[in-house]
C-alpha cells in the first residue's frame, strides 16, 4: 500500500530572521521533503538564497487583518 503523507500545511506562513541587524519576514513555501518524512518551510532570505527553516519557527499569517498574529504548532511528522 502507498504510504501517504500529511496534509500541507494551509494558510500563509511567516518565517522570521534577523540579518543585518533587522528583523525580515520572510514568505513560506511548503515543501514535501521525503528525506525528513514531512512538510519543511522554504523561504527567500533577504540575500535571495532559497533557504530552508525550522517548521516550529514559522508563523501562520491570520486571514483577517483584524486578529493579532497566532502561533500555530504544526502536527510533527510521524
Amino acid at each position: 500500500m502507498k504510504n501517504q503523507k500529511p496534509r500541507r500545511p494551509n494558510g500563509r506562513w511567516i518565517y522570521y530572521i534577523l540579518h543585518d541587524g533587522i528583523l525580515w519576514p520572510c514568505p513560506v513555501r511548503w515543501e514535501w521533503e521525503s528525506g525528513y518524512g514531512g512538510w519543511l518551510p522554504f523561504y527567500f532570505s533577504p540575500t535571495l538564497e532559497f533557504v530552508v527553516g525550522d517548521p516550529a519557527k514559522a508563523w501562520r499569517v491570520p486571514g483577517s487583518g483584524h486578529h493579532a498574529a497566532r502561533r500555530q504548532r504544526l502536527p510533527e511528522a510521524a
